[in-house]
């Protein structure tokens, strides 16, 4: 399955965006997100900035979960999305984490790992 959630992301134009809004539209209303949500017709996946690494990782697989699977009920991408991230390698978890750290927190992983090396 990572292939696939790699793939979406290369090559669907999909852009990942962190943000602190989560209000959006949906038809019959405004609809709440306090994670994540995807939106197809604009090749946008937002993802809330204000929770951790790794929950912002199994947000993006599960917005991902969403264009890869359209028919899949909530509950079934939510499983999915859990499992599949208990199941990543440490090259597919960083690949990921890629497309949700902002620009300090990369400058800060990749100081510490810089200074981990040198030691």
């Amino acid at each position: 399955m990572f292939s696939k959630l790699k793939s979406v992301l290369l090559h669907s134009g999909y852009r990942v965006i962190l943000t602190s809004d989560f209000s959006r539209q949906k038809s019959g209303g405004l609809a709440r997100a306090t994670k994540g949500y995807i939106l197809p017709d604009d090749l946008k996946i937002f993802i809330n900035k204000h929770i951790d690494i790794n929950d912002r990782v199994v947000t993006l697989i599960h917005e991902l979960l969403h264009e890869i699977q359209p028919s899949w009920e909530e509950a079934k991408v939510d499983r999915n999305s859990k499992k599949i991230f208990k199941k990543l390698t440490i090259s597919e978890l960083g690949f990921l984490q890629f497309f949700i750290m902002s620009p300090p927190e990369t400058r800060s992983m990749l100081s510490t790992h810089k200074a981990y090396l040198n030691a």
